[in-house]
């Protein structure tokens, strides 16, 4: 964590002030830049076995592990000072239940499919004899998601 760099700006142009052509510009450039760190994608069997295995988002947890983890910080954990709630436990809770909150109700998944992606189709031809067909994606698919 020593390595979080707190004084870096956001180098994600505004998509809502589309008014001047730096602007956009600067949309269609973030389009195009590459990530540090390009993440190793998840095969495509995994994330159907181990996808419904998910808890998904609970502030309540993720704000637990913190606060249990404060100490590491150097934050007496608890209640310190023997006067009420500790505010620095109470402030980490709010943190994270705007956070998450955010990522369920305002963060947008997309998803694309690329062409090229193999099909199979299985039917009833005449005389109800099956019919089998092979053959791939020609075009871009996508669809849109949630977080949870």
């Amino acid at each position: 964590m020593s390595d979080f760099n707190t004084d870096k700006q956001s180098e994600i142009p505004n998509t809502s002030d589309l008014s001047s052509m730096s602007n956009i510009l600067d949309v269609i450039d973030a389009a195009f830049q590459i990530p540090d760190e390009p993440l190793t994608p998840f095969p495509a069997p995994l994330i159907l076995i181990g996808g419904d295995q998910h808890t998904g988002l609970s502030a309540d947890e993720i704000a637990a592990n913190v606060i249990s983890r404060q100490s590491e910080a150097g934050i007496l954990p608890g209640d310190v000072y023997a006067d009420g709630k500790n505010s620095m436990e109470l402030l980490i809770r709010i943190i994270v239940q705007e956070i998450v909150n955010a990522l369920m109700l305002k963060a947008k998944v997309e998803v694309v499919i690329p062409p090229g992606v193999s099909s199979t189709s299985i039917g009833i031809g005449n005389l109800g004899a099956p019919v089998v067909s092979r053959g791939e994606t020609t075009d871009i698919g996508s669809g849109y998601g949630i977080i949870r």
